[in-house]
């Protein structure tokens, strides 16, 4: 990357490096009223102004590439503009509760960007920003100061420019001393005589009454300055600006004195040395992540840290080549161990191929090839390799691999290293683990290669083979020496078992699923269709007689004016563009107007309609007739897998229409029945066998009713005596405290006070004392840590444990409880879905996986093999580990996935 310069000020003259210079608090202020108070975290905490500032800040880091940077925040009291006039300011209304802490916030932010911040005492932020850009010019920088202070105009000249935020903090006018002059018809030098004329009702200093920015521009050309101007009264046309200049002069003057910027303030601080000294990337990760900026930490990733990090990138040094026919056998002879394999593939699972393939080993430069110009002996030597289990491969995504050889009929028995596996256990709340940002992050090596054919090609799935072999090559390369690494840090954090044995076995088995689908009844979702719309309809309707009148019932804007101006309901949180009108805002307006449970109802019905039934249709396999999923092991960062295009996982269960939906998944060709396998309760199994309490163990090994178990327990009533409200009540107990349910929100799901709430929630944990001891520990455990534990070693780190922030550190503590519990879980299905799919091998059935859904699988079984599949189904999920209480299975049959249901 080049030095950071500004532009050159004119002839052969040198480009000066840029310095940044930020007023923090006019910045964060203006975010506060700029942004929605919708934006906070899972607690509540508003996030608006530190969202604000900080996504300006990774805009002016990549757009400016600052060599300088420093931030400067108000600190007290400006003690001499106050001496000089006490009302200076008072006018100023003290700033919201919520957004005080949000400057700590920032500050927090600046900390792990590793970007100075000045504060002096006494002193405004403008004044030391003025010092410091001063300085700076002198010491041969282009200064920009960034602001929503119109005072800092005065500043500007061919070495210091303003950028001045405007619509908010979302645009900023780059203001040069032409812009100054052209706004404001003076050259910046008079600046602060035109607003001294003028005054500034936001510091409460009055102006001249009847004079504005253009009048005073006149006054200021024709006389020079405010004391030129006061001079020569009698010489201003007109009797009523003359008066009130007469009347008000003493006033201007001593605007002139408060408003012109103090270039002397003492700053222990040099513009050389302001420099940002290396970013905390891993800081700035858990800190975007505690705050849930994870899109302004993808762009941060993006526009700012790899930028820097290519910056300081090495390439990667081996000379990369081209295979041709017979090559690739000669090279894999007698070859190292390991040999990375990275494929270049095109389109989408069933139907991708292999189409280039590039290698890399520690005894060979890396080299890469298409599959079209390799000769059988090449293909057989690869081939070969995949097979010998007693080699080792590593690669970047197996299940990508496991993709691009099946079709050619090849297996893959060896892959020791999946590098984005890796990359995802040792940080699962990253978003992206492209193998470039991982060369980046990692190994400080950039993949692109600097000359040669297909420098700079980008690979993706419609990428001519033809193009970017270099690239090809040296991404094996990046992916053989990141396996090293990243395998000796999965060694060192005790992860290496919790990638041998379940991520890295569980690729195949998605790629499995992924190309076998599952089939979808079109005429069925035709049916639903139809009765949906009418539902649609007649909803709209009654909305429409509701209101009066008809209007657009999906339009916000004529929602509220019908909601809030004509049928004058209480009016909701206020945003951007009036009153909102969410889900969340409806439900509190529930039973104030029949129309709130009509449109409630459109909504759901009319979303039903257009993300399910209208969506599914198109993404069905005209060659195969089924859907095909992607499942993904890399999005959750509680290690359960998640579904795209479309997403299974998500089908609707609570609402008849939605559940009627899974009517139209039905078993393929050749299939008879749909098996749907569910483990029971394994989330409270778990937390029985994790905090040993006897009274929970006790419950489940009784095979009974658990929930009632536990009612019994805790009211203190023989079981026959434990009526539905009391099992109800015991049921949210039992899986609450696993989310850190409250007594309050127990009293609130319930429908109870809190108080009777809270005697209930007492008892319980009289009645499960390690229940509430496993908890407590869990707690105090992931906060020395750092980071939560599952029983096979997963990791959910969680930074807001430490947090000074109250509402922030409670929501990493309820999720400490469950992280444990539910990432064990995910643990446990995904070993299940590993056994099941070997039992299924070697079992010689036809049956097959076709979906994993939270805690259940579905598969398509023949009918002359369902008594065998649903004994091995049950026999495998029952068995995949040992638990201190049984592993219960519920299955169910039936002709479509709504049929195999419990319902």
């Amino acid at each position: 990357m080049p030095e950071p310069t500004a532009p050159r000020t004119g002839g052969d003259a040198a480009p000066r490096p840029t310095m940044l210079l930020l007023d923090g608090h006019s910045l964060a202020y203006r975010a506060f009223y700029a942004l929605p108070d919708t934006l906070r975290t899972q607690t509540g905490q508003l996030t608006n102004a530190v969202y604000g500032f900080t996504s300006m800040l990774i805009k002016l880091l990549a757009d400016r590439r600052p060599a300088s940077v420093v931030v400067a925040f108000d600190k007290g009291r400006d003690v001499s503009r106050t001496t000089a006039f006490p009302e200076y300011k008072a006018n100023r209304a003290t700033p919201p509760d919520e957004f005080r802490p949000q400057v700590d916030l920032i500050k927090q932010v600046l900390e792990a960007l590793r970007i100075p911040v000045c504060e002096v005492p006494g002193v405004e932020a403008d004044d030391v920003l003025a010092t410091l850009a001063v300085r700076a010019i002198d010491e041969g920088f282009h200064a920009y100061i960034v602001t929503g202070d119109r005072d800092a105009m005065q500043l500007v000249d061919e070495h210091l420019t303003v950028l001045y935020t405007l619509r908010g903090i979302s645009e900023v006018a780059e203001m040069t001393p032409k812009a100054v002059e052209a706004r404001y018809g003076v050259p910046p030098g008079s600046y602060v005589d035109v607003a001294a004329l003028r005054g500034d009702k936001s510091d409460n200093l009055p102006g001249v009454p009847g004079v504005g920015d253009k009048t005073a521009a006149k006054l200021v050309v024709q006389f020079g300055d405010v004391d030129g101007i006061l001079a020569h009264l009698d010489e201003i046309s007109g009797k009523k600006v003359p008066a009130m200049l007469a009347e008000h002069g003493e006033q201007v003057r001593a605007n002139k004195r408060i408003m012109r910027l103090r270039r002397d303030i003492e700053v222990d601080a040099d513009p050389a040395d302001l420099r940002m000294t290396g970013i905390d990337a891993a800081a700035v990760r858990e800190l975007f992540g505690s705050l849930e900026f994870r899109a302004l930490y993808d762009r941060f990733v993006e526009e700012v840290l790899g930028e820097q990090e290519e910056a300081e990138a090495a390439s990667f040094e081996r000379t990369p080549s081209r295979l041709e026919a017979g090559d690739l056998a000669v090279w894999l002879e007698g070859v190292g161990s390991p040999v990375a394999i990275v494929p270049t593939v095109t389109a989408r699972p069933p139907h991708t191929a292999l189409e280039a393939v590039a290698v890399a080993a520690p005894d060979r430069d890396p080299a890469s090839a298409r599959v079209a110009e390799l000769d059988p002996a090449d293909l057989d030597a690869l081939a070969g390799l995949l097979a010998d289990p007693t080699r080792a491969v590593v690669t970047h995504d197996a299940k990508l691999l496991d993709h691009a050889v099946h079709g050619r009929g090849w297996v893959v028995s060896n892959v020791t290293v999946d590098t984005e596996l890796a990359a995802y256990l040792l940080n699962p709340e990253q978003r992206s683990f492209d193998l470039e940002r991982l060369a980046l992050q990692h190994l400080q090596r950039t993949i692109t290669p600097e000359e040669g054919d297909g420098a700079g090609d980008q690979l993706a799935l419609d990428v001519s083979p033809d193009e970017g072999w270099e690239e090809r090559a040296i991404r094996a390369e990046a992916t053989l020496e990141l396996a090293t690494f990243l395998g000796t840090e999965l060694d060192e954090r005790g992860q290496r078992d919790l990638h041998d044995r379940i991520e890295l076995p569980l690729a195949p088995v998605l790629a499995r699923m992924e190309r076998t689908g599952v089939a979808l009844d079109l005429h069925v979702l035709d049916d639903i269709r139809g009765r949906l719309a009418a539902r649609v309809v007649e909803r709209e309707r009654e909305v429409h007689d509701h209101a009066g009148r008809p209007f657009n019932v999906g339009s916000g804007q004529q929602l509220q004016q019908v909601l809030f101006d004509e049928l004058e309901l209480p009016k909701t949180r206020r945003i951007k563009t009036g009153y909102t009108t969410d889900a969340n805002a409806l439900q509190n307006l529930l039973g104030l107007h029949p129309i709130i449970e009509a449109i409630m109802e459109w909504r759901e019905l009319s979303k039903l309609l257009t993300t399910y039934v209208d969506a599914l249709p198109p993404l069905v396999d005209a060659a195969t007739g089924r859907i095909h999923t992607t499942l993904s092991q890399t999005i959750a960062a509680t290690g359960r897998l998640s579904s795209s295009q479309p997403n299974l996982q998500n089908i609707p269960v609570r609402r008849e229409e939605g559940r009627e939906i899974r009517r139209a998944f039905v078993p393929g060709e050749g299939f008879d029945q749909l098996l749907v396998a569910d483990y029971s309760q394994i989330e409270l199994r778990i937390m029985a066998h994790l905090s040993q309490d006897e009274g929970l163990l006790e419950a489940f090994q009784s095979h009974e009713d658990v929930h009632a178990t536990t009612a019994a327990k805790v009211f203190d009533l023989p079981l026959d005596a434990v009526d539905g409200a009391l099992r109800d009540r015991a049921k949210a107990v039992n899986y609450g405290l696993a989310y850190g349910l409250t007594p309050f929100g127990l009293g609130q799901q319930l429908g109870i006070p809190p108080d009777e709430a809270a005697e209930i929630v007492t008892a319980y944990f009289e009645r499960f004392p390690k229940v509430r001891s496993f908890l407590d520990a869990a707690v105090v455990a992931a906060t020395n840590d750092g980071y939560t534990t599952t029983m096979f070693g997963r990791r959910r780190y969680l930074p807001d444990l430490r947090s000074d922030n109250r509402n922030r550190r409670q929501m990493a503590e309820r999720m400490a409880l469950n992280a444990p519990i539910q990432g064990t879980a995910a643990d446990v299905i995904k070993l299940a879905m590993i056994e099941l799919g070997r039992a299924l091998d070697t079992s010689g059935l036809r049956t097959q996986l076709l979906l994993q859904v939270h805690d259940e699988v579905v598969l398509e079984v023949p009918d002359d093999e369902r008594d065998a599949a649903e004994t091995l189904v049950r026999d495998t999920l029952s068995s995949v580990c040992e638990l201190a209480v049984p592993l219960e299975v519920d299955t169910a049959f039936g002709v479509t996935w709504f049929d195999a249901q419990k319902h």
